[in-house]
């Protein structure tokens, strides 16, 4: 089998591609021009014909380059994703697990199952981060977060990405206990109310947007905030109203002073999944964490 070209060589071909020439190309990479100009012509060489096309305004992948680059490309992606696995998975990054979650999860499963992580994981240094599911699936396809949990129908969720169903939850509409709408009996009652509601460009609250201008509920000029302390302390102190998980104002979370508006009219279910990115091999973490999330939301109360 011939010899491969150098790694630095195929480097230095893709950084004169994207720059368009031999000097941009040295100043990018910190190597003198004469250095560029020999890689490239030692490539040349060993692939057995010219790549580029000279001219006075610089040099351009001719039909020969751009077939090698494509190929060039596609190799460095590759082996550039498997370095990152195997670190991950054996190497020292495998210390390392990140997670994103709703506020749901944050005030209900999730310090049980980080307790537990934890016992089985000493060693192991753990970030969470709170936001929506569409906030946090880019965060998935960079390998900043290992998974994520939040609302979501199926048919959105992008090919990229992979997906289990955790649990379900109902919804609420609340208020402060001394707000004006707390004695509300039904969404038309709250046509002129204060509304706060999380940010999301898909999922439960883009689709609980319709469901309640069907019923009547204007809400273009609701204050949007992925905060989850801004919407309690508005409902809390401003008389805004939102929609929340019904379990954000039972049990265990009543001093977040949220007081659930009794409506006849019942808001729609949301289903919650955990995420992950098919372009990384699941790590052991990943796997554990999996493991001890759907064992605890299989016996909660509230996911019921």
């Amino acid at each position: 089998m011939d010899k491969l070209p150098k790694s630095k060589s195929l480097m230095v071909f893709l950084e004169v591609a994207r720059s368009g020439g031999i000097m941009n190309a040295s100043k990018k990479l910190n190597i003198t021009q004469p250095t560029v100009t020999r890689i490239i012509r030692e490539l040349e060489n060993y692939v057995g014909t010219p790549l580029f096309e000279r001219t006075c305004s610089g040099v351009f992948l001719n039909q020969a380059g751009n077939v090698f680059h494509g190929r060039v490309l596609s190799y460095v992606n590759g082996l550039q994703k498997s370095i990152s696995e195997i670190r991950k998975e054996f190497g020292k990054d495998n210390k390392k697990f990140s997670l994103g979650y709703s506020s749901l999860v944050g005030y209900t499963v999730l310090p049980d199952v980080i307790n537990e992580f934890r016992e089985l994981n000493r060693d192991v240094s753990i970030s969470i981060y709170e936001g929506q599911l569409s906030d946090l699936l880019p965060l998935l396809n960079t390998g900043s977060l290992d998974c994520a949990i939040g609302t979501l129908l199926n048919e959105e969720l992008p090919y990229d990405y992979s997906a289990e169903l955790l649990f379900k939850s109902s919804f609420s509409v609340f208020s402060s206990v001394l707000s004006p709408y707390s004695r509300a009996r039904n969404l038309l009652e709250l046509q002129e109310a204060k509304w706060v509601l999380p940010v999301t460009c898909f999922g439960y609250y883009n689709n609980l947007t319709e469901f309640l201008r069907r019923a009547g509920v204007n809400i273009d000029n609701a204050i949007r905030t992925d905060s989850i302390s801004s919407i309690i302390n508005l409902v809390s102190c401003a008389d805004y109203v939102t929609v929340l998980a019904k379990p954000m104002g039972d049990g265990r979370n009543k001093k977040l002073s949220l007081w659930p508006i009794r409506i006849k009219e019942q808001l729609p279910s949301a289903d919650y999944y955990l995420t992950w990115s098919k372009k990384y091999i699941p790590s052991r973490l990943l796997s554990e964490f999996m493991r001890i999330i759907k064992a605890r939301c299989s016996v909660s109360v509230w996911g019921k």
